[in-house]
């Protein structure tokens, strides 16, 4: 079910991303909202992905989510008016958030690098569509957007 929810969940973004955000215009506030919620995303998934486990690192973990997760409510005190699609493309976006960070913690609490090397590998894969992603929001909010 992880599985399936990280595939959905990138998806979205890609949905999210590469449509709903190249249709309509975006303040300089809301471009640096998207990229800031992208990388504070990838810094809980990271730790969880190339940190061994610790339990004094817990709270870490769980202040750098509850962090993501802030930064991810606050849009909606931003957008504009959008479409009912990409409205319901970010309400699904939010639900997954934490669902997806508590997969993250719990395969870090539970050593799957060592006891579940295939779903591991999984998360790496997902690790990697992450850094392309917010390679691609800094490359083209900062350079392409800017020459349109």
């Amino acid at each position: 079910m992880t599985i399936f929810l990280m595939v959905i969940h990138v998806i979205l973004i890609t949905l999210d991303e590469h449509y709903f955000n190249k249709n309509r215009p975006h303040s300089r506030y809301e471009i640096w909202s998207i990229l800031s919620d992208g990388l504070l995303f990838m810094v809980p998934i990271l730790f969880a992905t190339f940190v061994k486990y610790d339990p004094k690192w817990v709270f870490l973990y769980k202040s750098l989510a509850a962090v993501s997760m802030i930064s991810i409510i606050k849009n909606e005190l931003i957008y504009g008016p959008l479409c009912k699609w990409e409205r319901l493309t970010h309400a699904c976006l939010y639900v997954l958030h934490p669902i997806i960070l508590f997969n993250f913690y719990e395969s870090w609490q539970n050593n799957y690098f060592q006891t579940n090397t295939n779903f591991w590998m999984f998360q790496l894969l997902y690790v990697g569509l992450g850094i392309k992603t917010v390679t691609y929001q800094v490359i083209y909010w900062n350079y392409i957007h800017e020459g349109k």
